[in-house]
């Protein structure tokens, strides 16, 4: 069968916009103004009509309260100095502790942010540099903001919202930026980006050592010629070979790559060992891959597809990352859910512990939804996270989406696509200008195994004809794709005098960079499914993110320095020759790929490749594949400037 269709759901956050109120007033001052109201704070859709009354007001509730930077410009004015290779402060990075000290919440502020919580009764039950998490009635709840939470009948169940907007204290509505949690149940769109390829009969599908090697001559002719089947499922010995880590010599030794995920796998380590030795690679030595899982923690939610379903996720996340770097470390952070709440959770350890020097993601959400909760005050507080980690020296890396510009047009036949979109975007957090965003490709390799050629990961399928002598409909109907497009952010310092004006618009643009992704010509992965180890292909921005990450684990060795937020110097690198410029052919270009004989009518699925929806791949910078992929010279200039 084709690639199995996985979707996510979020728990729609409740956001306390960010709001420029006055510090505790002097003496002698006037009186400090009241509460704020927040707007927005309520989702707008959850109307009057809808409301199925107040959940008891006993109910034991727990949300996470987010917190602000103290002197966000000058925040902003450092992290460009410090991530801007021209700057004479560049790599002058700052430890958790110091960043606490100069950028964290004042201490005063603290108290009065915890005076105001523990009045309503409120308990707090972790404290953290970013946020406060805590525990009461809705009673409680109620006393601080100012609303009741109530539930909501829609067409998609019933959920529970505040109903009304929240109120908070004007001196804190700087500091306290956003609550996540009292909202749930909502449809929403947190996903792991990737798709898995399940053969019936693996033995007995046919593929190519290299692409164009074997044609399909007992298949129906496509564009006026014989395809060829699509190359087997690529493994890392491979990859590593085409993307020069090979020739470079470098393993990531000394680095330590932390993967961020949802839940977590019981045989992820045994599973990953066992790919390794299967593909020719080493297992992991002793101590080398660590994991922070706690089953129970977990939160499952009807909101998440259950933790099985992300077992595939991290099996290709760590294996991709000890694939391409195979002496680095690997640390897995399973979030607890696929809630926010959760999944800051697990990127704040590493980076308050400054666990990893490198962060790969493979997840996203879409901030314009019909039931929109990514509200501006929760972006702000995802980037003042990702702010901390470019102070920190910590790399983040987030897949770019696999949706090509993630519009309502693409979504009818796309695979992983938001089916609550309401408009073209980039994906979130790949779009967050703090983070850098990894898009994905279609790599053709040569006979020996070698570099030949990449174009933008979008492909078009096409069946067999009734009567089997064609396919149709051609070129197909769009089915898989690298995301990319513009973000809700001003553009970034680094991207101005790259990304051309038409295609910004005074915008973030995402994707920065693009490697190996494609569903048409997966990687292989291997994990343990229904008790049964399996050795399967699997597609998506989420074979690229891991892959890019564990490659600046490479660069990082062979340099001797922690890169951190890559993204000023991958546009600096832009004219050197470090990457190829990745564009869309110029013919019709299609692989047929065999899907075994138990796929009966669909065993013979023709991909067209190159046709990314709503994007293109083009010479220059392009929001298919951004900068482009790494060239072999990418890691041999950190080689260079190593010592």
């Amino acid at each position: 069968m084709p690639f199995a269709r996985i979707r996510l759901a979020l728990t729609v956050t409740t956001a306390l916009t960010a709001f420029l109120g006055a510090f505790a007033p002097t003496a002698g001052a006037a009186a400090p103004p009241g509460p704020v109201t927040v707007a927005g704070s309520h989702p707008d859709h959850l109307t009057a009509a809808r409301d199925a009354g107040r959940i008891p007001a006993a109910t034991t509730l727990t949300a996470h309260l987010y917190l602000g930077t103290r002197d966000p410009n000058g925040l902003d004015a450092f992290l460009t100095a410090v991530t801007t290779p021209t700057s004479p402060r560049y790599r002058h990075y700052l430890t958790p502790t110091q960043y606490e000290r100069r950028f964290g919440v004042a201490p005063g502020t603290r108290t009065r942010i915890t005076q105001w919580l523990t009045d309503a009764r409120l308990r707090i039950t972790e404290d953290t540099p970013h946020y406060l998490q805590l525990t009461g009635s809705e009673a409680h709840f109620a006393q601080a903001l100012s609303t009741t939470i109530h539930r909501y009948d829609t067409s998609t169940g019933t959920v529970q919202a505040p109903a009304d907007d929240i109120r908070v204290p004007a001196s804190l509505a700087q500091d306290a930026k956003s609550v996540d949690g009292l909202s749930f149940d909502l449809p929403a769109a947190a996903r792991p980006l990737g798709q898995v390829e399940h053969h019936a009969d693996t033995d007995r599908a046919e593929c190519s050592a290299y692409f164009g090697e074997r044609p399909a001559t007992a298949l129906p002719p496509a564009f006026g010629r014989t395809q060829t089947f699509a190359p087997c499922p690529y493994t890392p010995p491979l990859l590593r070979r085409a993307y020069g880590v090979t020739a470079s010599g470098a393993t990531g030794r000394g680095r330590t790559i932390a993967i961020v995920g949802a839940y977590g796998s019981p045989t992820s380590e045994q599973d990953a060992n066992t790919y390794a030795t299967a593909t020719g690679d080493r297992a992991f030595r002793p101590g080398q891959y660590r994991e922070r899982v706690d089953p129970s923690d977990w939160n499952i939610t009807k909101a998440c597809a259950p933790p099985t379903s992300w077992a595939g996720e991290q099996a290709l996340d760590v294996e991709m990352a000890h694939g391409y770097a195979p002496d680095a470390g690997v640390l897995y952070v399973g979030a607890n859910s696929c809630l926010d709440t959760d999944l800051m959770g697990a990127e704040s350890y590493v980076i308050d512990h400054h666990a990893a020097d490198i962060i790969s993601n493979s997840w996203a959400e879409v901030i314009h939804t019909s039931a929109p909760h990514l509200t501006p005050a929760l972006l702000d507080a995802w980037n003042t996270l990702f702010r901390q980690a470019a102070a920190e020296g910590i790399g983040t890396y987030f897949a770019a989406g696999d949706c090509g510009d993630q519009s309502p047009d693409a979504t009818p036949g796309g695979l992983n696509c938001d089916p609550n979109t309401t408009r073209a975007q980039a994906d979130f957090p790949s779009g967050s200008p703090w983070v850098t965003s990894v898009g994905g490709t279609t790599l053709a390799t040569t006979k020996d195994g070698g570099y030949s050629w990449e174009t933008s990961m979008g492909d078009n399928l096409s069946i067999q004809t009734p009567d089997s002598t064609g396919w149709e409909p051609l070129p197909g109907l769009f089915t898989f794709g690298g995301g990319g497009g513009p973000s809700d952010f001003e553009q970034p310092w680094y991207q101005r005098g790259t990304v051309p004006r038409s295609l910004a618009h005074g915008h973030r643009t995402t994707p920065d960079i693009s490697m190996e992704g494609d569903g048409a010509i997966p990687v292989a992965i291997g994990y343990t499914l229904s008790g049964r180890f399996e050795t399967v292909g699997y597609g998506g921005t989420s074979a690229s993110a891991p892959a890019f990450a564990a490659l600046q684990a490479d660069a990082e060795q062979l340099s001797g320095h922690t890169l951190g937020f890559a993204n000023p110097l991958l546009y600096a690198m832009r004219s050197t020759g470090a990457f190829h410029d990745i564009q869309d052919p110029t013919r019709p270009t299609a692989v047929i790929r065999d899907m075994g004989p138990d796929a009966g009518t669909y065993r013979y699925l023709l991909y067209t490749l190159g046709h990314d929806y709503g994007l293109r791949a083009t010479k220059g910078y392009d929001l298919s594949s951004g900068l482009g992929s790494p060239a072999p010279s990418y890691l041999g200039r950190f080689r260079r400037h190593s010592g």
